[in-house]
């Protein structure tokens, strides 16, 4: 059994755009409420592979330490797995992806999904944090676009 949320949105701006904004954690991390701190980034390598370390939280539940290993796809997915052999692991797995579609008419659609799968007791925390990751999910999508495309349209000038 595991927890997965995802939602959708179309940004006027490239994937490039969507995806790069996503792998500049600092700013990210504005319109996504889970990630308290940004401890550091290894960025992708010629290959597209990287790593960050972040303290994140879940629900009620205080910030922590991880590490996740990322893989970037240029310029159409982004996928998050939380790196082996991190405390977190004994509690859950992680996958989070960003999946994009450029657009003919300058857009992208951008589907992003959380993946958890807890482990053994922690399997309760399921029933606890689905609605509330479904609602962060859906405010962080919707907040990513704004800032996206108010910085592309920043970028492009009058």
């Amino acid at each position: 059994m595991s927890l997965t949320a995802e939602a959708t949105t179309s940004v006027k701006a490239t994937a490039q755009a969507v995806l790069e904004f996503v792998l500049d954690l600092e700013r990210y991390r504005t319109v996504d409420r889970k990630i308290s701190k940004v401890s550091s980034v290894v960025p992708a390598d010629a290959e597209g592979n990287g790593s960050v370390k972040i303290w994140g939280r879940l629900g009620w539940l205080p910030p922590a330490p991880d590490r996740q290993d990322f893989h970037l796809d240029r310029w159409t997915k982004l996928t998050f797995v939380g790196a082996p052999r991190q405390p977190a692991r004994l509690v859950f797995d992680f996958v989070g992806t960003f999946d994009c579609t450029q657009k003919s008419d300058g857009s992208t659609d951008v589907r992003h999904a959380y993946n958890f799968t807890f482990k053994g007791p922690f399997r309760i925390m399921e029933r606890f944090l689905r609605s509330w990751l479904q609602r962060e999910i859906d405010s962080e999508v919707q907040a990513m676009a704004k800032v996206v495309e108010s910085s592309a349209l920043a970028e492009s000038g009058p």
